[in-house]
């Protein structure tokens, strides 16, 4: 075998054992500026992207979506009035707000399309005050529904997110928050909104109208995307900028989290964009109907289940059902894995809760309370398709020092070779010379 053909078959395994290891890895369109964020599917409980996910930081504004979740729990009827307090308004000073002075009556939703749309911390702490009847009761009672959420990384001071010592949360538990928020109807509806206009009040005689911030759902803004249908940002110099978005299409609803970035007001946009791209163009959904999740579980060995509802999840879109599988490992939420099998490769995606499978509940040490929960801890299972961040950037340099060895070994080669073939050639002609000396006496 020649060098060339030997350095052809070596480059062309190379590729093909890289392409078969980065098969189930998100090939991001670019980097994700933020220390920590997450991509999460909310109908399958998958975590599709993972960066710190797990830290504790400054959330600035994108605490207002655990405020408004409480609110909403605590308060259906959102016409009833309020009216603002001196300790409403005693916000930081330049810090965002709508002007609202003591005494003014408002309503709930005015209160809310204020928080959710303006980020104004004065509504925040209105609503606050309503609900939880001082500002720190509220706080606790934000506290009580991350613990009932499972949260396990995130304390909250506040409604508004101004930083506080001890008010902190992580990306998953966002995700956490922010798939409770959609059960609701309104949430949608009051942080996707474009405009509101508040109508005039008892101390303010001119009404007040809000933009959204989201500049994702602006048709105006080099960041729109068409499926995005809500979202809510902050910052604080502490904190950085923090986002957090939701996008549906095709049945299926995304959560994009960026928490921290600095030095540049866009980063949390373009990782919103990045995040999307990879959820909305790459992967698509495939959904298991009963009867196939009924086969996969008996191929599993996994006795006594009776689906009677369909199953929805994301993977890529050179996958389809039949590379799909359960494990027959019941897990402490009474769930089993779904694997992904890819060039001999198999990675868990998410798991089906047993009451999918129409089976009883198992009593475990970890069971959820309910079903809505026990989807939102599957966000704490291993990502789907994401390996370690460092790893990734180890390998290719990695792959790029092999290049360049195995260049510089054929190299070395075809020059060593190119050497021999002329001293053998110089060899042969003082031969022939000789012979001519010898036949010319």
């Amino acid at each position: 075998m020649s060098i060339r053909r030997l350095a052809l078959l070596i480059m062309t395994v190379l590729l093909l054992v890289s392409g078969s290891a980065m098969a189930l890895t998100p090939t991001l369109q670019e980097e994700i500026y933020a220390p920590e964020a997450l991509l999460y599917c909310v109908e399958s409980g998958q975590t599709l992207y993972e960066k710190d996910a797990d830290k504790p930081v400054k959330p600035a504004s994108v605490t207002k979506l655990m405020t408004a979740l409480v609110v909403f729990e605590h308060e259906s009827d959102l016409s009833k009035k309020t009216t603002v307090s001196e300790s409403a308004v005693n916000i930081e000073r330049d810090s965002t707000n709508i002007a609202l002075v003591p005494g003014e009556e408002v309503t709930l939703e005015n209160m809310m399309y204020a928080t959710l749309m303006q980020s104004a911390n004065d509504a925040a702490n209105v609503l606050a005050e309503y609900v939880g009847g001082s500002q720190e009761g509220f706080a606790q009672m934000m506290n009580d529904k991350a613990a009932e959420l499972g949260c396990t990384g995130s304390h909250f001071v506040n409604a508004h997110g101004l930083d506080a010592d001890g008010h902190v949360v992580t990306a998953r538990d966002l995700a956490r928050i922010t798939t409770a928020l959609l059960d609701g109807p309104r949430f949608v509806e009051i942080a996707g909104a474009l405009m509101y206009t508040m109508p005039a009040t008892t101390k303010q005689p001119e009404a007040r109208t809000f933009y959204t911030k989201q500049r994702m759902l602006r048709a105006d803004s080099k960041f729109y995307n068409e499926f995005a249908i809500a979202g809510k940002n902050g910052y604080t110099t502490a904190a950085g900028h923090t986002q957090c978005m939701v996008a549906r299409r095709d049945g299926l609803t995304y959560i994009a989290i960026s928490l921290g970035s600095t030095g540049n007001m866009y980063y949390p946009w373009r990782d919103m964009r990045t995040l999307f791209a990879y959820a909305l163009n790459d992967l698509h959904p495939v959904t298991l109907e009963a009867d196939q999740l009924k086969k996969m579980a008996d191929d599993a060995g996994i006795a006594d289940t009776k689906p009677k509802e369909a199953f929805t999840l994301a993977v890529p879109k050179n996958v389809d059902a039949d590379a799909l599988s359960l494990s027959d490992t019941l897990d402490t939420d009474n769930a089993y894995a779904v694997n992904l099998t890819m060039d001999g490769k198999t990675e868990v995606l998410c798991t089906v809760p047993g009451s999918v499978l129409g089976m009883a509940a198992q009593p475990t040490a970890a069971q959820a309370s309910t079903d809505g929960q026990a989807v939102t801890k599957n966000s704490a299972s291993s990502p789907a398709f994401s390996a370690p961040g460092w790893l990734k950037w180890l390998l290719i340099p990695l792959g790029l020092i092999v290049l360049f060895v195995l260049w510089f070994v054929l190299t070395c080669m075809y020059r060593a070779r190119k050497v021999r073939r002329q001293r053998a050639r110089i060899a042969q002609m003082r031969r022939q010379s000789h012979r001519r000396d010898e036949e010319s006496r």
